[in-house]
């Protein structure tokens, strides 16, 4: 993620913004490793793709902040780590963490003395180590550099460092200091305090929490330990003398002491140097009681834990309030942060998190140091980054030189997704060296439901599965028990398939389309097929028995006895059978080419025989019985122990079984499809290490030769098409068709093919021609993608000659008249062969009309002066249509004039004075407007244009008249004139 030297303006929650936000990088930034691990050599026919980021940033727990630099520790790595603030430089302790450090990623840490105040020291550079053998003592280190040892007397436990001053506690609860080759006993502590323990500390004070002997008195008290002193001052923990469960803890800070009450959804900043004088106190009622608590200069720093119940788990915001507001407004300092808040000699304060939220991808964690600049702001400085946690692989599938895995990176919500899929396509060389990563992609989500996912005992959840083509799946169904696949490299559903099982199913094979699906009960058993782009079907659906598919080859066992049979779906036609040698009846099968493995296995899970059947040879080879994969020539078994592994069997008989990856290299948590498989499509085997990185590794095993395991042919040659599914990746093809003389007609080529290979053919030659009748051939080569095998050659059935496509022998015309609100009709024309069915489409200059598709069209204003078209496609079943266009036509003329059915007439009494108005009569067509003159003695008044007129006296005695004037588009003007009335006086 890039980062930004800009200075983002703080976003308030509740109210404006009162703080100003700043950051900026400190130093160099230099990575700390994870723990150390012995460098294996790595093979030159091995890949390791590098572990990607957990969704969930790494915990970190900051154990002392000093002067000069901090002390901290991060989850899985045992080391103590001190970084300077300057330089951002860590640098790892000779002492170590009893153990690594565990974070659940609920929030909770294991329960450990190690993460109590103090136990490494606190507010000084001075790191406390605590030994308890061979006698109890504390190495007292400068940062990272060598220092002195104090030896705890006899009856003395350790209770952490503080400064330079280690503070030490006997079984009758008193507390003495050790520092400088002096041992002073704190003085000052109640008679009857009965429970103590140290909430907090720095290089001046201890902080206390006890309670007392008082029966009447069932809640804490708190107070300070005076290191220079040696005294014990009680803190004002009663505000409230009748409510004492009101205080629920004290945070100290350089300046100022922070008094805690959750129980009133209150906060008081103490002065430090006078506890007892009127606090400040502000408003957390909107934190929860688990909110933790700092303070910066006049702002306090407030930080909830992650809310499983939420979903949020990748940290909360960190927030400010101003002391000096009056208001106290919220305003956020850093989204996402760490859980911890702690206070620095120089009233700093140390938080884990991030540069800046995202909602979904990685975050750039790292530990910031939150201080208050001289203009009152809070700033934020990047001291050191926080590498990563690897995320964890929940399970994977390997294709065809395609990765699918699962992980629980970029996203992490139980309740919808708790990670994401991811695909990465291999390289295959030739030379049977290492594979390179050709492209990767992020896809899907994981869903809580893709398996049983748990974080606490099976983090190895989802068995996957690849077809080999570019499709993977996993053993359970989704929650609405479909059976379905995703594409790699797509974020969606792939093809489904609805086996309608009485109980939750789960997939037991799949190879290409073909797939194998048991119920949950193991009592019945479906044979499906996926449809890309359609919903997939249940070919059989029968009672359990051992299966596996290789193509379109479905191996089945018996209930019955030993005999394992081999038929070709979908059909179901028989191949060939074996019986098992020892007869027992096969309950588990793979299939790879030559090769099925079987195990028989009875009701009590006790495993009654298994071996490997070789097609070739016609002979079973001894075998192991569980966590084994079949490949192309080979056996993998997962082998347990301190000196087991993934052992690796040659089916061919010419080398050795050997471990092929030791245990010390290989993620114990797990088993086949979720910590390793392997290519049966003619490739090697993953594996996922301890460090979630996934190795890709060549057997030195030859695969067998390029074949195709199962094919689909639309044997048509106006449209012929092909699908063919091979049994590993191939370089290139080419397809050629040739007529009945063996004549090259067409050639067709592609480059590489993982897995699938289509093709269609048009039914048209080189030059883009169709072909003339006859008959052809096709032949389909593909070369290895491995080098390994010969050139694949598969030749297919004669193809018809192509049906001819219909021809204009007439040309389609328009008949009727051309001219608006008339209609006009397409004559067809003459077709060969001829047409059984038509398709139109009217055009206006060379421009379709919208919806003009019937054999007729209605002439309308909006293609007056224009000229007409009519495209008729023929067409006849089982061959190509034909189409062709009419000649234009001439301009569409403008339509007949309305006339009027009923004469205009003029309404009122025509006399001097008054007003008379024109009635326009009736119009066929109907008009879409009018326009009137008015004539005395049948001359136009000028100016007269309106549907009324009013009589003036120098019309007095004539004759009036109207002309009403019809308009409707597209149409010529239509006029009609009223009878004559004379104006009288």
């Amino acid at each position: 993620m890039a980062r930004t030297s800009q200075r983002p303006v703080i976003r308030t929650v509740r109210g404006s913004a009162v703080l100003s936000m700043a950051m900026c990088l400190v130093g160099t930034l230099v990575a700390v490793p994870g723990p150390a691990v012995a460098a294996a050599p790595q093979p030159a026919s091995e890949l390791v793709l590098p572990a990607e980021q957990r969704a969930i940033p790494r915990a970190t727990r900051i154990l002392n902040a000093g002067t000069t630099g901090f002390l901290w520790a991060q989850e899985d790595d045992d080391r103590l780590l001190w970084t300077e603030y300057a330089t951002g430089v860590a640098t790892a302790l000779d002492q170590r963490l009893p153990e690594p450090v565990r974070y659940d990623i609920d929030g909770w840490w294991p329960s450990a003395p190690s993460f109590h105040p103090g136990w490494y020291g606190a507010g000084s550079d001075t790191v406390a180590v605590y030994s308890a053998e061979p006698s109890p003592r504390v190495a007292l280190l400068q940062g990272a550099s060598g220092g002195s040892t104090v030896s705890l007397p006899e009856g003395r436990s350790y209770q952490g460092t503080f400064g330079d001053t280690v503070l030490t506690r006997t079984d009758d609860l008193a507390y003495h200091l050790l520092r400088a080759g002096t041992d002073t006993a704190v003085t000052g502590l109640p008679a009857d305090v009965i429970e103590v323990s140290v909430e907090d500390g720095d290089n001046r004070s201890v902080l206390l929490r006890y309670r007392t002997g008082d029966p009447s008195d069932h809640w804490g008290h708190w107070g300070l330990i005076d290191l220079a002193a040696a005294t014990f001052t009680a803190l004002p923990d009663r505000p409230d003398p009748d409510n004492g469960w009101e205080v629920s803890g004290f945070r100290l800070a350089a300046e100022a002491v922070l008094r805690l009450r959750s129980g009133r959804g209150k906060l008081d900043v103490l002065d430090r140097s006078d506890p007892s004088a009127q606090p400040y106190t502000i408003d957390t009622g909107f934190f929860t009681y688990e909110a933790t608590h700092g303070i910066v200069g006049s702002h306090v720093l407030s930080i909830e834990p992650v809310w499983p119940g939420n979903s949020i788990y990748r940290g909360q915001p960190l927030w400010a309030q101003s002391v000096d507001a009056p208001e106290h407004r919220q305003a956020t300092v850093m989204r996402p942060a760490a859980h911890q808040i702690v206070q620095a000699p120089d009233g700093s304060a140390l938080v884990a998190g991030a540069h800046q939220y995202v909602d979904q991808g990685d975050l750039d964690w790292g530990i910031y140091r939150i201080t208050q600049a001289a203009d009152g702001s809070v700033e934020r400085h990047r001291v050191t980054p926080v590498q990563p946690m690897p995320a964890q692989i929940h399970g994977l599938a390997l294709g065809s030189g395609i990765l699918s895995t699962a992980d629980n990176s970029t996203v992490y919500a139980p309740s919808s997704a708790i990670g994401v899929y991811r695909s990465t396509w291999l390289t295959t060389p030739a030379d049977g060296g290492a594979p390179a990563v050709e492209r990767a992609t992020l896809d899907a989500p994981v869903d809580s439901n893709d398996g049983s996912c748990s974080k606490y005992n099976n983090p190895r959840c989802i068995p996957m599965f690849a077809d080999g083509t570019g499709y993977h799946g996993r053993e359970s169904s989704t929650a609405s028990r479909l059976m379905m696949l995703y594409a790699n490299g797509a974020n969606g559903w792939g093809p489904t398939i609805d086996p309608r099982a009485s109980s939750i199913p789960s997939l037991a094979d799949l190879s290409g389309r073909y797939t194998v699906i048991n119920d949950g009960t193991r009592s019945m058993q479906q044979i499906g097929e996926f449809r890309y782009g359609a919903d997939g079907v249940v070919l059989q659906r029968r009672e359990f028995v051992g299966a596996a598919v290789w193509g379109s080859t479905l191996w089945s066992g018996s209930a019955a006895s030993g005999e394992v049979t081999a038929t070709q779906l979908p059909a179901g036609a028989t191949l060939e059978s074996f019986t098992t040698s020892n007869g027992c009846a096969a309950t588990q099968l793979q299939a790879v080419g030559r090769w099925v493995h079987w195990v028989c296995v009875d009701d009590w899970n006790d495993t009654r025989g298994s071996g490997v059947y070789d097609r070739t040879t016609k002979r079973h080879i001894a075998a192991p019985a569980r966590d084994v994969l079949l490949g192309d020539g080979y056996l993998v078994e997962q082998v347990g122990g301190p000196n087991g592994g993934l052992r690796l069997i040659d089916l061919h008989g010419e080398r050795p079984a050997r471990m092929l990856v030791g245990a010390d290299d290989l993620d114990p948590d797990g088993g086949p499809r979720t910590t390793w498989t392997v290519d049966r499509f003619g490739g090697g085997v993953a594996y996922v290490d301890r460090q979630q990185r996934v190795h890709i590794v060549r057997t030195g095993i030859p695969a067998s030769g390029l074949s195709v395991i199962d094919s689909t042919v639309a044997n048509a040659a106006a449209n012929w098409s092909g699908a063919w599914w091979l049994s590993k990746p191939a370089a290139s093809w080419q397809l050629t068709f040739r007529d009945a003389a063996g004549a090259t007609i067409r050639t067709l080529s592609g480059s590489s093919a993982r897995g699938l290979l289509r093709a269609s053919w048009d039914g048209r030659d080189s030059a883009g021609k169709a072909v003339a009748d006859g008959t052809f051939t096709w032949t389909l080569t593909a070369q290895p993608a491995d080098g390994v095998g010969s050139v694949l050659s598969v030749a297919g059935p004669p193809v018809p000659a192509p049906p001819a496509q219909l021809k204009a022998t007439k040309t389609p015309s328009i008949s009727g008249t051309l001219a608006v609100g008339s209609t006009v009709k397409a004559v067809p024309g003459t077709w060969s062969p001829a047409a059984t069915s038509y398709a139109y489409q009217w055009s206006a200059n060379g421009t379709a009309i919208k919806g003009a598709t019937s054999t007729s069209l209605k002439i309308t204003a909006s293609v007056v002066g224009k000229r007409l078209t009519v495209k008729v496609t023929a067409k006849r079943s089982g061959h190509p249509s034909g189409v062709a266009t009419s000649a234009a036509s001439a301009k569409i003329a403008k339509g007949k004039a309305p006339k009027a059915t009923k004469k205009p007439t003029i309404s009122g009494t025509a006399k001097v004075g008054r007003t008379v108005k024109a009635l326009v009569g009736t119009w066929s067509p109907k008009a879409d407007s009018y326009r009137y003159e008015w004539r005395l003695n049948g001359k136009v008044i000028k100016g007269a244009t309106a549907k009324t007129l009013k009589l003036t006296s120098s019309m007095r005695n004539k004759k009036l008249t109207v002309t009403v004037i019809a308009r409707k588009s597209g149409h010529v003007d239509g006029k009609a004139t009223s009878k004559a009335v004379t104006v009288r006086r």
